[in-house]
């Protein structure tokens, strides 16, 4: 870039404070541009090793994300299965302590039947042993009569006997699915009470899992920003040097149709404007996109409004707007020699006027694909665009 400020302030139209210059305050201009280059370069490649750590990054938390997932999911299953297991058991317990209780009451309406009887034994003995057993058995009229009189009270003393022997072991009975009722409802307790730990660990991963998406989805919605950045850079590159290239294109056929081929072309131009060359001319790759275009001219850093002018004598063969490159002049300088003068903020002469060298042919802007004002300068020989440098460094 230097290189073109030097020679832009040599070459300009009439003598100036540079051809002053010793060497020595030369070759320090030459290696402050070259050390301006070298910034912009670091810049460039920077800017392109910024976009690939965002994505870096970008995929380290997410596969960060993803294993604590994979974790939290595979323990929430661990637990929702253990609960499972544990719901399945207490519904295990709830029938058989069920069964158990309807049990209990069987046994308890048995004791209540066998209570009845005994009651009843009771009050028959009673009622035969008002009188006494001799009292059964001289009250009959009969041997016969008193036999059964006899068998009869032994017979109540017996199954008063037997429904007692009874009643006691179904109380027995009672106590024994009593107590089994108290050991299931209790194990139903201690599984209930490792079910509601498991519950809250479970809800716990829960959380984990859904914090964890929550995170995940931040992260691919970053991505997608970035992305969506990088595709609109991309396009809006490619539509603007496609654009450039192919209107390139079509200003060489008209360079070709317009000029005149006779004659000498010069073999020195002046520089347009005194600016340094910002962009210089040959094939760049894109720092972002690894893109390779070629860029067919030179830009030359200059402030909006800045005069623009002739590189050399000739023809305006074109002063119009083209597209991309906006408002543009071109000159012809006779012998297969044009120039073109792109991104003007305003045209100041017309099509088919002769100018000198020197002479303003326009303003500098930032009409057509810009980011910024500056000239675009370029060096046609015979419509085709070649090293402006080679005519400026004479």
């Amino acid at each position: 870039m230097l290189v073109g400020g030097f020679f832009a302030t040599l070459l300009f139209v009439g003598p100036g404070p540079a051809q002053a210059q010793d060497e020595e305050e030369r070759l320090e201009e030459v290696a402050d541009e070259i050390r301006d280059l070298q910034r912009q370069i670091e810049e460039a490649a920077a800017e392109r090793s910024e976009y690939s750590d965002r994505l870096d990054e970008t995929r380290q938390r997410m596969d960060a994300l993803l294993a604590v997932l994979d974790e939290a999911e595979a323990s929430l299953a661990t637990i929702e299965g253990e609960i499972g297991d544990k719901e399945g058991e207490i519904a295990d317990l709830e029938r058989k302590v069920q069964v158990l209780q309807a049990q209990i009451a069987e046994t308890q309406l048995d004791q209540r039947s066998t209570r009845l009887q005994i009651r009843d034994r009771a009050v028959e003995l009673y009622m035969s042993g008002s009188l006494g057993l001799g009292g059964v058995v001289f009250g009959v009229n009969d041997v016969e009569s008193a036999s059964v009189s006899l068998e009869y009270a032994g017979n109540l003393v017996q199954d008063t006997g037997i429904l007692l022997r009874s009643l006691e072991v179904l109380e027995n009975q009672e106590a024994t699915q009593q107590r089994r009722v108290e050991a299931e409802q209790a194990r139903e307790e201690e599984i209930l009470s490792g079910l509601e730990a498991d519950r809250l660990e479970a809800e716990d991963y829960r959380a984990t899992v859904d914090g964890s998406r929550a995170e995940i989805q931040i992260e691919l919605d970053a991505q997608e920003v970035l992305v969506a950045e990088l595709n609109a850079e991309i396009a809006h590159y490619e539509s603007h040097v496609g654009g450039l290239e192919a209107e390139s294109r079509e200003i060489e056929r008209e360079i070709a149709r317009r000029q005149v081929r006779e004659g000498d072309a010069p073999g020195r131009l002046a520089w347009p404007v005194p600016g340094a060359v910002t962009s210089p001319y040959g094939w760049r790759v894109h720092p972002i996109f690894g893109t390779r275009r070629l860029h067919e001219g030179i830009d030359l850093d200059a402030s909006s409004g800045d005069r623009i002018r002739a590189a050399g004598n000739g023809t305006v063969i074109m002063a119009t707007t083209w597209g991309g490159y906006g408002r543009t002049v071109i000159i012809d300088h006779g012998g297969g020699l044009s120039t073109l003068y792109a991104h003007q903020s305003s045209i100041g002469v017309s099509l088919g006027q002769q100018v000198s060298a020197g002479d303003v042919i326009g303003h500098v802007g930032c009409s057509g694909y810009c980011t910024g004002a500056h000239l675009h300068f370029e060096t046609r020989e015979f419509g085709s665009p070649v090293d402006p440098m080679k005519y400026l460094n004479g």
